[in-house]
């Protein structure tokens, strides 16, 4: 199975203001915004959401306050979402989500932390950056 990364985050928060102002001056896109929930995306297409800690549909907390709750991975294909959800769906939490590209799959792991899986929604991003030199690098020459 083919997983590359974190695709997405899910914060559970009292206060969303200050999360708005955090993550925007942190140079992450704000993509959507209501009274309850706010989403970010980054460069690479990977998202941040920040949830009022009170909405119904926010997974369950690991720990008082606001914290993390929700990790989705991004796999390279609907197969290696296919084989994860196969390997999980006995487990505590299973849930098959229906959705963009083809849905998520995921479950709740030992700590009590919703965990899901779905193909990647990662994009390549080409950043250009201050010329500079290390000791084994020498590209900046003035």
């Amino acid at each position: 199975m083919s997983v590359l990364g974190i695709d997405e985050i899910t914060y559970g928060a009292d206060d969303l203001s200050s999360c708005r102002r955090f993550f925007l001056d942190w140079g992450l896109t704000l993509v959507q915004e209501q009274a309850d929930r706010l989403v970010f995306e980054c460069l690479n297409g990977c998202r941040v959401i920040v949830v009022d800690s009170q909405c119904s549909d926010l997974p369950a907390a690991i720990e008082d306050g606001p914290t993390l709750r929700e990790v989705v991975w991004g796999a390279q294909s609907e197969a290696d979402v296919q084989r994860f959800a196969q390997s999980v769906r006995d487990l505590p939490g299973f849930v098959q989500l229906a959705g963009e590209q083809g849905g998520r799959v995921g479950c709740t792991d030992p700590n009590g932390m919703a965990v899901r899986l779905q193909v990647t929604r990662k994009r390549d991003i080409e950043i250009k950056d201050a010329e500079y030199n290390t000791w084994n690098r020498k590209g900046r020459i003035n």
